[in-house]
This record gives C-alpha cells, sequence and structure tokens, in this order.
C-alpha cells in the first residue's frame, strides 16, 4: 500500500507559517518612537526671545523601521498618520529623518525646528493681517509629531504606521512673568550679595547693578541656586539695584523695585594688624610688630601643646 501524503494545500499553508515565523524573527522587531524635549519632557516653551533662531528637541526610534522618520507640526488636535493627512488647523512640515541617518545615529539624536515657522504664524489673523513671529498676545499650543513605516511579516514594508505615542506639545508663550522682588542686599568686597524672591513661572533671575541710571555690571542665574553675587563693582561706591525674572520661554518680567547697596572692603587678619600698627617685614618692628610676633609665637605654642596631647 502507497504511503499516504497531506493534501497539497496543506503543505503549502505550513510552509507559508514557517516563512513568516522565519521573516518575523528577521523583521518583526517592534517599532517605537519617541519626541521630547532636549530636558526628556512632552512639553516644549518657545517664546518671541527665539525668533531669530532654532529651538531643539530629541527623537528616537527603537526596533528596526523600513522607511524614513517623518517630522510636522501642526495646530490639529491630534496626530495623524502624515503631515497631509491633518484634517484642521495649520501644519508645517519638517525635514524627514534618513532611515540611514536613523540607523547610523543608533536610532536617536537631536533635531531643530525654525520657531519663526511655526504654523500658527501662517493661520493666525487679526485685523491688521497675518502674525508673525514675535508680535505681542499670541499664546498658541501646538503638536510636534513623528511616524514611520514597519515591516510585515514577509519582510517587506508595510504600510504599517507606527506613530509617536506621545506628541512633543510645543508652546509659543508672550506673556511675562511678574515682576521679582528685591529682599536684601548685602555688602561684599568689591560686590553685592541680591536676595531676590522670584515669582513661580520663573526659571532664572537677573540683576542689574545700576550708576546714575547707567547698568554697570549685572548677573543671571537659575532661581534655585540662592542669592545672587553681582560682581565688578568700586567699593566705597552706592550702587541700585534691579532684579528681573525670567520664564522658560524666553520672557522677561518688568523690572523690581529699585534695592540699594554699597560694596565694602572685606578685611581679614593682615589688614587688621597693618592698621594696628604692624610692619610687614623686618626685625625693627616696633609696639605694633612686637604684638604681632608675640601673638604668632602664642599661636604656634597653642598648635605644639595640642601635638603633644593628641
Amino acid at each position: 500500500m502507497l504511503p499516504s501524503f497531506p493534501p497539497m494545500r496543506n503543505l503549502l499553508f505550513s510552509a507559508a507559517v514557517l516563512l513568516s515565523s522565519a521573516a518575523f524573527g528577521q523583521f518583526g522587531t517592534q517599532v517605537q518612537v519617541t519626541v521630547q524635549s532636549t530636558a526628556n519632557s512632552d512639553t516644549l516653551s518657545v517664546g518671541p526671545s527665539q525668533c531669530g533662531g532654532s529651538s531643539s528637541f530629541n527623537w528616537r526610534v527603537t526596533g528596526t523601521p523600513c522607511a524614513d522618520l517623518s517630522l510636522w507640526i501642526t495646530t490639529d488636535e491630534d496626530c495623524r498618520d502624515s503631515s497631509s493627512a491633518q484634517t484642521s488647523g495649520s501644519t508645517r512640515g519638517l525635514p524627514s529623518i534618513p532611515l540611514s541617518t536613523i540607523t547610523s545615529s543608533g536610532g536617536g539624536a537631536t533635531a531643530t525646528f525654525p520657531v519663526a515657522n511655526l504654523p500658527i504664524f501662517s493661520s493666525t489673523t487679526t485685523d491688521a493681517g497675518t502674525v508673525a513671529c514675535g508680535d505681542p498676545g499670541v499664546e498658541s499650543a501646538m503638536l510636534l509629531c513623528a511616524a514611520t513605516k514597519t515591516y510585515d511579516g514577509l519582510g517587506s514594508c508595510s504600510s504599517n504606521v507606527v506613530k509617536a505615542a506621545t506628541p512633543l506639545e510645543i508652546t509659543y508663550d508672550t506673556k511675562s512673568p511678574d515682576a521679582p522682588s528685591i529682599s536684601e542686599v548685602a555688602s561684599l568686597d568689591k560686590a553685592l550679595r541680591v536676595e531676590v524672591d522670584a515669582p513661580e513661572d520663573a526659571i532664572q533671575v537677573e540683576v542689574v547693578a545700576l550708576r546714575e541710571g547707567v547698568r554697570v555690571s549685572s548677573e543671571k542665574q537659575g532661581v534655585n541656586v540662592g542669592a545672587v553675587r553681582v560682581k565688578n563693582l568700586q567699593n566705597d561706591v552706592t550702587y541700585q539695584v534691579e532684579a528681573y525674572a525670567i520664564d522658560v520661554a524666553g520672557n522677561q518680567s518688568p523690572a523690581s523695585a529699585t534695592g540699594e547697596g554699597t560694596p565694602t572692603r572685606t578685611y581679614g587678619f593682615y589688614d587688621r594688624y597693618r592698621d594696628a600698627g604692624g610692619e610687614e617685614t623686618g626685625c625693627g618692628a616696633t609696639g605694633g610688630g612686637f604684638a604681632g610676633g608675640g601673638m604668632l609665637a602664642a599661636l604656634g605654642f597653642w598648635l605644639f601643646s595640642r601635638r603633644n596631647r593628641s
């Protein structure tokens, strides 16, 4: 009796399953896309101070994509599969990240977009016409979207689009923070130490020293660093100081109420010794020198006695 064989369709099905499994093992690595700020946040604020430049963001693609990474910014309420698929608002495309760059960069890098080309500046109009970057009173939120494609089970680049699960929310903000307040101005040697109380939305403060209304020196630092030290001042000269708060979009507050301070020379041991009549060198020192020598001898005896006790 001849051996029986399974029907041809079963053989074809089994071969297809085997080929599909092998291809999935080679090409089917799950693809994920992320876009974030350079501070690894899902939000990014920009403001009029950046209109002449660009803002940076991070992109990352894990897995095995089969197409370039498309990038675009939209005022639509969500990200579709492509910039052309956005159905409302205004959209601006960004340069795509080539597949070769995704591979050579290890799956991630930093990219930029020009702030002046945000889509709100092509869609927002007033009685005076289209709004330009830097115009006051413009506040809007947009989404930075990213998408690529992945291989199918047979190793072909499919139509399956993989988007960033969480788009990067970009906020264009022209609202200045409230003015800070100066709580204390302390004298230092050729400097002033200024305590500033900043509003909650500030990330930096700047303190400016003025003399007769003319800016002489300034210092900028983060709000959580502590008191601001304004340097390069003259001792025994009275300065006016003003403080400004700066938010994450680069907007600067109005000036604080003016404070006042006078740098003063800080006297150390040697300065006090000289002022008391001590001489710098030589054995012919008078009373001040003798007193200084006696004090140094006493200090030596004290150190010697402590060493013997230890």
